[in-house]
C-alpha cells in the first residue's frame, strides 16, 4: 500500500494523503458506477429510437465538438494541477486564455457550419454544428473551476457535480429520442449539461478571475499546456480521423462503427479515466519523491487492470450475444468493430494512469512524441483497412494493431519516467492477465457448447432466453476469474481486496485535516 504525505501550511509534512486518495477513488467510482449504468440505459434508449443513419449524422457533428474539447480541457487542467502555487494568478491566466480560444473556436464553427454540411452532403448538419459550438463554449468555461476542485482534492464535490451533468445528459438522450428528435437527441443534451457543469463548478469554487492576467502567469500556463495541445491535436486525428473516413462508406456504416468503438470503451470510461483523474493530483503532490510516486503508479495500475481486464475479455467473447440482446439485430454489423477495439482497450484502460504520471512530472511532451511516431503507421493502417479490406471491420482491426503497439510503447515510457522497471509492471499485471485469459476460455467453451442455453426452459421468449443466457455466462465468468486470480497470486489478490475495501469503506477515527487534504497550523 502506498503512503503519501502532503506539506501543511506550516511547511511540515503532517497529513497522510492515503485516505484522500481513497476518498477520491471512492467518489469517482460512485459517479462512474451511476453514470455507467445510466449511460447504458441511455444507449439502449437511443439505439431503439434512432436509426444507424441518425447516429452517423450526430457522430459527424460530434467530431468537431470532441476535437475542440480535447484541445482545451486536459492541457489547461493539467497545467493548473501541476503548478501547486500561485493558484489565483494562474487560474486567472488560464481563464483568459481559455476564453479567447473558446470564443474564437466557437465563432469559426458558427461561420463554417454551412460549408461542412455541404462537404458531407447533409444539410441538417449545419444546425447540429451550431448548437455544439455553444455547448463547447460552456464546457470550456468550466475547465478552470473544475481543475481547481481536483487540485484541492475536493473529489466529492467534483464527482457529484459531474454526475449531475451526466444525468442531465442521460435524461436528454432518452426524452428527446423517444419524442422522435433523431440526431438532435444526441446534440441538445450536451448543451444543457455544459451549461449546468459551468454554473455549478463556478458556484462550488467561488472562482473569480481578476480583470488583467499577469504576463508571467500566462507564459507559465501556456508553456506547460502547449505540449499537451500538440499531443491532443495528434490524438484527435488518431481517435476521430477513422470516423471521418468511415463516413465515406455511408451514414449507416458510421453508426455501426461508432457504436462498436464507443461501447468498447466502457471499462476505460468507468474505471480507467476516474483512476487517472484521482492519480494526477495525488502524483503531483509527491512529484519530488519519485519512489512514492512510483508506488502510487503501480498500485493504481494493478487496481485498474484487476477490474478492467475481465470486463474487456468477457465482452470480447460475448459481443454478439450482448449486441443482439441490448441493441437489437439491426446493430449486429457493429460486432466485429466492437471485438477489434476491445483488444486495444486491454492496454488503453491503463494509459490514463500513465497520462497522470507524465503531467505530474511536467513531461507532457512525451505524449506528443509517441503520438507523432504513431501517426504514419496509423495512416497506413487506415488506408489499408479502407482500400484493401474495404469495410468497417477491416479498418477497426488495422487500427487496433497500430494503437495497441503504440499504447504499449507509451506505457513503457511512462514507467521509465516514474523510475519503474518493466519487469515490476509485468509482475503487477500478470495475475489479472492470466486469470482473465483463463476466464475467457471457460466462458467461450460454455457459450460455444451451448451448455447454458440448453438448460433454459423452451417456453421462454428469445429475448428472455438471451438475457438469462448472458447473465448466467457473466456469473460463471466472474466466479472463474476470482478463483483463478486467488490461485495465481494470493498476496496480490489480498492487496487488491484490501485496497478496494479501503476505497469503498471510509476510515473511521478523528480527522487529520480538512476536506482539501491540508492541516491547519497550530499557533
Amino acid at each position: 500500500m502506498f503512503v503519501l504525505t502532503a506539506p501543511s501550511r506550516c511547511g511540515i509534512p503532517e497529513v497522510s494523503l492515503d485516505p484522500v486518495v481513497h476518498s477520491g477513488l471512492r467518489w469517482a467510482g460512485v459517479r462512474q458506477a451511476v453514470a455507467g449504468l445510466s449511460g447504458t440505459v441511455g444507449v439502449l434508449a437511443y439505439t431503439r429510437f434512432l436509426s444507424p443513419e441518425d447516429l452517423g449524422l450526430a457522430t459527424i457533428a460530434l467530431l468537431v465538438y470532441n476535437g475542440l474539447v480535447l484541445l482545451v480541457e486536459a492541457p489547461i487542467r493539467d497545467a493548473l494541477i501541476y503548478h501547486r502555487e500561485d493558484e489565483a494568478r494562474l487560474g486567472t491566466a488560464a481563464f483568459w486564455l481559455l476564453l479567447a480560444f473558446s470564443s474564437l473556436a466557437a465563432l469559426l464553427v458558427l461561420l463554417l457550419a454551412n460549408l461542412l454540411a455541404l462537404a458531407y452532403r447533409a444539410p441538417e448538419l449545419a444546425g447540429l454544428l451550431r448548437a455544439l459550438a455553444f455547448a463547447f463554449f460552456f464546457r470550456a468555461l468550466a475547465v478552470v473551476p473544475a481543475a481547481l476542485l481536483l487540485k484541492e482534492f475536493r473529489f466529492a464535490v467534483h464527482e457529484g457535480l459531474a454526475l449531475a451533468a451526466d444525468l442531465v445528459l442521460l435524461a436528454g438522450w432518452i426524452l428527446l429520442a423517444a419524442q422522435g428528435y433523431g440526431a438532435w437527441s444526441l446534440i441538445l443534451p450536451p448543451l444543457a449539461a455544459g451549461m449546468l457543469w459551468a454554473a455549478t463548478t463556478w458556484w462550488a469554487t467561488g472562482f473569480r478571475p481578476v480583470g488583467r492576467p499577469e504576463a508571467n502567469a500566462l507564459r507559465r500556463v501556456a508553456r506547460f499546456a502547449r505540449g499537451l495541445v500538440g499531443s491532443n491535436a495528434v490524438a484527435y486525428l488518431r481517435d476521430y480521423l477513422d470516423q471521418a473516413v468511415v463516413s465515406t462508406l455511408g451514414q449507416a456504416a458510421v453508426g455501426w462503427y461508432t457504436l462498436g468503438e464507443k461501447q468498447s470503451a466502457f471499462a476505460v470510461a468507468t474505471l480507467g479515466l476516474p483512476v487517472g483523474r484521482v492519480a494526477l493530483p495525488a502524483m503531483a503532490a509527491v512529484r519530488a519523491r519519485l519512489a512514492e510516486l512510483g508506488r502510487i503508479y503501480l498500485d493504481l495500475l494493478r487496481l485498474a487492470a484487476t477490474f478492467t481486464t475481465p470486463l474487456q475479455i468477457g465482452a470480447l467473447v460475448l459481443a454478439d450475444l450482448g449486441i443482439r440482446l441490448l441493441f437489437g439485430p439491426d446493430w449486429l454489423p457493429a460486432v466485429p468493430v466492437l471485438r477489434a477495439y476491445l483488444v486495444f482497450r486491454l492496454v488503453h484502460s491503463l494509459l490514463p494512469i500513465g497520462d497522470a504520471a507524465v503531467s505530474a512530472l511536467g513531461r507532457p511532451d512525451l505524449r506528443l512524441r509517441v503520438d507523432l511516431a504513431q501517426m504514419p503507421f496509423y495512416l497506413a493502417g487506415l488506408w489499408f483497412g479502407l482500400r484493401v479490406l474495404g469495410d468497417i471491420a477491416g479498418i477497426a482491426w488495422c487500427l487496433t494493431v497500430v494503437r495497441f503497439v503504440a499504447g504499449l510503447v507509451y506505457l513503457v515510457v511512462t514507467l521509465r519516467l516514474a523510475a519503474l522497471t518493466l519487469s515490476g509492471a509485468v509482475r503487477a499485471l500478470l495475475p489479472s492477465s492470466l486469470a482473465g485469459a483463463g476466464m475467457g476460455l471457460v466462458v467461450y467453451g460454455l457459450y460455444a457448447a451451448g451448455s447454458v442455453s440448453r438448460r433454459l426452459p423452451a417456453a421462454l421468449s428469445p429475448a428472455m432466453a438471451d438475457g438469462l443466457h448472458l447473465l448466467a455466462l457473466i456469473a460463471a465468468g466472474g466466479v472463474c476469474y476470482l478463483v483463478l486470480l486467488f490461485v495465481l497470486h494470493p498476496p496480490g489478490f489480498r492487496q487488491v481486496l484490501s485496497l478496494s475495501r479501503q476505497i469503498v469503506v471510509p476510515e473511521r477515527g478523528p480527522r487529520r485535516g480538512n476536506d482539501r487534504g491540508e492541516t491547519r497550523c497550530q499557533s
